[in-house]
């Protein structure tokens, strides 16, 4: 289609809306991704020149290449285009999803596989109520749980490869944007391994968040001046990486030019270089005047270490976080009296092995100080599971302050201090204690709460936040009481077995680290202590094995939609019988199926069972997060914004979520607020470190040993 052709697909649209006094203005007409541009105006203003004549904004009309079909463009730049209507007739507008309308990337048109339907209109432009879905339609990758890009290269990125954007409209898009290459900040060199001459690939970068640990400082440059003006002959292929599911996407050099030859780039030129926070001169400044306010004999130096451990965990540490870090370690080698305000200066509270408050760097739940890489999961999973877990149970309960922790979060504490506790990490033959020593965790619990216990050990007990009562479930604490008096237990059943999935997963962490029978034998023996329904156990189990999934440590763990599937195996033995054909069906019920084109069926979280039992619990929360993963506080208010056990599912759902996110991932407000953020994240940290491969066990025996002793 040419210039000429699309003028007059546009002319009798303007006779029918009766704008005789309006015409096309033919020298503005050009070409855009969408089809072509046609500005229309006034007579008067196109002919006579009389500007208090002109239209302003001057609106204009998309044709479509090669549909032919007419949209009127958005009179913002990024705003979406929509189909036109005409006077006297019926019309159906686009539903578009709401992820591709907030992209602002209307310059690439509107994809049939991002319209979800569309909705009718009358004659007058009155909504009618009636609409139909897309066959089409593909769900838009976030809320299909990839992570949520936090640039334009990432968005379309996952536009892209979500089937929104074709290889085209993706590589014109991709013109307008910069990219990071990684350069020594001293030097000003790229490394050669970014860099290879013999296939002209250079790798880039989205953000500076997402350079190689290592690397400090960059080059930002755009892409129409990398490929036709940064002295590279021929154009560069490139290799992006743009985070997690997102790297190694391959764009040929040739592939860049005919675009720009095709859509020239209009905004102005981006060459410039940069560093990372952690390197800014202001740090150097600040590390000396501490150091004399301090008495250091030399200044610390700048948080290299400590922005290099947040990257390898997916993070990046802002300007103030390095200054933070900068006076933490100030602190923390100068041996003074620790400041009253621990987090203006940065520091977080950690506990030594008798419960006492000792100050340490903060890393602000970026990074562990020992920088393991993990054998099996992700310290930042595990830290974001357990830190979730107490968010969403004390976010769907009442108490007299927001951010109290709930019995479900002092149990679970106590039970992963039992699993940590246990000699089978030492000693495999001495597995067969297992369960006491579970029992003796949950008997250190009841002491908190007012109940004897002479073995009241370890530093967890001595913590005095925890004693606070909390009222559990009555019968729930009976049956735990009886465990301490060796009367017989009158077992429970209802979903708090759930809370032993987490602990049970960790003691996988590390090769030989679990019991001979795996987690499952580790969640029944932890759970049913206090619990007798099979399906309890089962359902326990089945969480089990998700959380093993959830909490990798690679880059990328995928949503929980996905993940509840995969732990099926029919030809499981261990997957057989009546609890898991129940579990099947609240898996069916409960999680959508993103993969298929079409509107999927999304259940409200009320929909799925009494939200008392088990099994229903354990739906809700899948559909309280599913398709909602980047979006943490709308999940968390869909799990507690029902008629069921609150507190229960809104814990599951911030385990959920934290083992996706880590902490800087959850809702900032209520980790804020959370009662013993820095206990929970203390003791979750030491569980990694227990059963990894690496253990503390084994690099720190005797200190070890005081802090969990084996009884």
């Amino acid at each position: 289609m040419e210039a000429a052709e699309a003028v007059a697909k546009v002319e009798p649209w303007l006779r029918a809306h009766g704008m005789d006094e309006v015409r096309v203005d033919a020298g503005g007409v050009r070409r855009i991704p969408e089809g072509w541009l046609v500005p229309y105006n006034t007579v008067a203003y196109l002919d006579e020149g009389l500007s208090d004549k002109q239209i302003f904004p001057p609106p204009s009309l998309i044709v479509r290449v090669p549909e032919g079909d007419l949209r009127q463009a958005h009179p913002h730049p990024g705003g979406l285009s929509i189909p036109v209507t005409y006077p006297g007739q019926e019309s159906w507008r686009e539903i578009v999803d709401p992820d591709y309308a907030a992209a602002g990337l209307g310059r690439l048109g509107v994809p049939s596989a991002a319209v979800a339907g569309w909705a009718k209109y009358d004659a007058e432009g009155t909504k009618t109520g009636e609409e139909k879905p897309n066959p089409e339609y593909k769900v838009g990758p976030i809320r299909r749980g990839y992570p949520a890009p936090e640039n334009t290269v990432e968005t379309l990125l996952l536009f892209h490869i979500a089937g929104w954007l074709s290889r085209e409209r993706f590589l014109i898009g991709l013109t307008a944007t910069e990219v990071f290459v990684p350069r020594d900040v001293e030097t000003g060199k790229t490394h050669p391994a970014y860099w290879n001459a013999k296939t002209s690939e250079l790798q880039v970068f989205s953000s500076p968040k997402r350079l190689p640990p290592n690397e400090h400082g960059w080059w930002k440059v755009d892409l129409a001046t990398l490929a036709t003006s940064a002295g590279f002959t021929p154009a560069p292929n490139l290799v992006i990486d743009a985070g997690p599911a997102l790297s190694g996407h391959k764009v040929s050099g040739a592939e860049l030019v005919a675009t720009l030859e095709r859509f020239p780039r209009f905004a102005p030129r981006v060459d410039v270089d940069g560093r990372c926070p952690e390197t800014e001169e202001e740090l150097v400044t600040l590390a000396a005047d501490t150091a004399e306010r301090l008495g250091l004999p030399e200044p610390v130096k700048p948080p290299l270490s400590a922005a290099t451990k947040a990257r390898k965990r997916g993070y990046e540490l802002t300007l103030d976080e390095c200054r933070k870090t900068v006076v933490g370690e100030s602190w923390q080698v100068s041996g003074s009296e620790p400041p009253a305000d621990f987090a203006a200066n940065g520091l977080a509270p950690a506990y030594d092995n008798d419960g006492q408050v000792v100050p340490r760097v903060d890393t602000f739940g970026k990074y562990f100080a020992e920088d393991l890489p993990g054998y099996r999961y992700g310290w930042q999973r595990v830290t974001g599971a357990f830190v979730g877990f107490a968010v969403g149970e004390a976010f769907g309960s009442v108490f007299t302050r927001p951010g109290q922790i709930g019995p479900l979060t002092q149990q679970l504490l106590f039970q992963t201090e039992a699993v940590i506790r246990s000699p089978h990490r030492e000693d495999p033959n001495a597995e067969d204690q297992f369960a006491e020593v579970a029992r003796n965790g949950l008997l250190r619990w009841l002491h908190t709460q007012g109940v004897p216990y002479d073995k009241a050990d370890g530093w967890l007990v001595k913590v005095p936040e925890l004693h606070a009562q909390r009222y559990p479930d009555p019968a729930l604490y009976a049956s735990i009481v009886a465990l301490s008096t060796g009367e017989p237990v009158t077992k429970v059943t209802g979903p708090t077995a759930l809370l032993s999935a987490l602990p049970a997963a960790l003691t996988e962490g590390g090769p030989g680290s679990g019991l001979s029978g795996g987690s499952r034998e580790a969640v029944r023996q932890l759970a049913g202590l206090i619990h007798s329904g099979e399906t309890d156990l089962e359902a326990a189990t089945y969480l089990t094995w998700l959380l093993q999934k959830a909490l990798t440590k690679d880059d990328f763990s995928f949503p929980v939609w996905s993940l509840g599937r995969e732990v099926f195996n029919t030809e499981d033995p261990q997957q057989q019988g009546p609890a898991w054909q129940q579990l099947k069906a609240m898996a069916e019920e409960s999680l959508p199926l993103f993969t298929r084109t079409g509107l999927p069926e999304l259940k409200k979280v009320d929909d799925i069972g009494d939200g008392q039992s088990t099994i229903s619990v354990l739906g809700r929360a899948f559909t309280a997060i599913s398709g909602y993963e980047n979006d943490p506080e709308r999940a968390l208010l869909r799990a507690v914004d029902q008629s069921g056990n609150t507190a229960m599912t809104g814990a599951l759902v911030g385990a959920m979520l934290g083992a996706r996110s880590g902490i800087p991932g959850l809702p900032e407000k209520l980790v804020e607020h959370l009662e013993l953020r820095y206990a929970i994240e203390n003791l979750a940290s030491d569980a990694f470190f227990h059963f990894d491969r690496h253990s503390a066990l084994f690099r720190y025996p005797d200190d070890w040993k005081q802090r969990y002793p084996r009884w």
